[in-house]
């Protein structure tokens, strides 16, 4: 955890911080070349605390299918849709049989896992499944993993339907060499030390130790230009859309928008209760403001904050930062509150959600 400012210094977090960094450089040194190099490849950066980036064509083609058959809330399904009209013609009876058992498995496993949010107590995982591919080394390898959480006949349809358009993804895909070439150019580009310092702000902000759990992971698939992007938090499993010719200042808001949602989840379960807690307690629109925080703080971190260092020349508050409007609204009013908290290296807490509520809605 990094603490803020106003906080005492733990030198116990410091000390264990440096352990880590001390062990890893012993355990990579110790193992054979090859698999140290191999874990390197996959680190897009290394503080303040490992991002793993990868292209995934697992995560890809379900993402891509999901998108075909409209079972996704990607902003992005007219673009998948229009391309493959462009490759390969009109979808088929048969194709639309195979969507049609995607669509079954899709409904199935999301039945299985509201039911088991609302046992735990938890909010649902509704894209659990595209998480299990995005998380996957292969397609047989999510596939795998799915069958205990499927009925035979869904299961056995989810196959199919992979199999079924998996060689025309495979034209779209064409060996990752959309993702490819970004890890390559990201690796090298020179803003790296800049996102990595914001990264270690945003992290005091939440103040949690990222460091205690595994590293979350950039699933990287390609999307047609010309319709934005799509990114989506799934756990420790982020799916990222990069288009032809994208650079680390054209990602540097989605990265920090999906990393400031696995912090989040880092919280510990009952400060996030108590800041509600408290919001509610203000009054029923401080309450109301407070639920959508959890996208219009992230989106005033990533597309506020990111993209205007990034990419001061195309920022504005006057373009889009997010598909909804209330959102998108929020995030802009409690943008100055966020960016000042940053700065001063405050942790979110209920005198900070009090000044952002105030910034959304007015003063209380």
């Amino acid at each position: 955890m990094i603490r803020s400012r106003s906080s005492t210094t733990s030198s116990s977090v410091d000390a264990r911080r440096r352990a880590l960094v001390a062990a890893f450089a012993l355990l990579t040194a110790a193992l054979p070349a090859a698999a140290a190099a191999h874990h390197q490849d996959r680190l897009l950066l290394a503080v303040p605390y490992p991002i793993e980036a990868v292209p995934s064509f697992p995560g890809g083609l379900f993402h891509w299918i999901d998108s075909l058959a409209g079972t996704t809330p990607g902003k992005t399904v007219p673009a998948h849709r229009a391309e493959y009209l462009r490759l390969f013609g009109p979808l088929t009876g048969e194709d639309r049989v195979d969507l049609e058992a995607f669509v079954a498995a899709r409904a199935e496993h999301a039945q299985r896992e509201a039911a088991n949010a609302l046992r735990e107590g938890v909010p649902p995982r509704g894209s659990a499944m595209l998480g299990t591919f995005c998380g996957s080394a292969t397609v047989d390898a999510a596939l795998t993993r799915l069958k205990p959480e499927l009925t035979r006949n869904v299961w056995d349809g989810l196959a199919k339907a992979l199999e079924h358009f998996r060689s025309r993804y495979e034209v779209v895909w064409n060996g990752g060499a959309v993702p490819r070439a970004f890890l390559e150019s990201a690796r090298r580009d020179p803003g790296r030390p800049q996102l990595a310092a914001l990264l270690a702000k945003i992290v005091r902000f939440y103040g949690v130790d990222p460091l205690a759990v595994p590293p979350p992971r950039l699933a990287l698939v390609p999307v047609p230009g010309g319709f934005g992007t799509h990114a989506e938090a799934i756990g420790g499993v982020l799916l990222l859309e990069i288009r032809s010719g994208d650079r680390l200042a054209d990602e540097a808001s989605v990265v920090v928008h999906e990393n400031s949602h696995f912090l989040w989840n880092l919280v510990p379960a009952d400060r996030r209760r108590r800041l509600a807690d408290f919001a509610a307690g203000l009054d029923e629109d401080g309450a109301r403001t407070f639920r959508l925080f959890g996208e219009a703080i992230p989106t005033a971190l990533g597309q506020g904050v990111a993209d205007r260092d990034f990419r001061p020349a195309r920022w504005s508050l006057d373009e889009p930062w997010y598909h909804t409007s209330d959102v998108d609204a929020c995030a802009k009013r409690i943008y100055a509150t966020v960016s000042s908290a940053l700065d001063e290296g405050l942790t979110l807490d209920e005198k900070l959600v009090r000044r952002a509520i105030q910034a959304a809605d007015g003063p209380r």
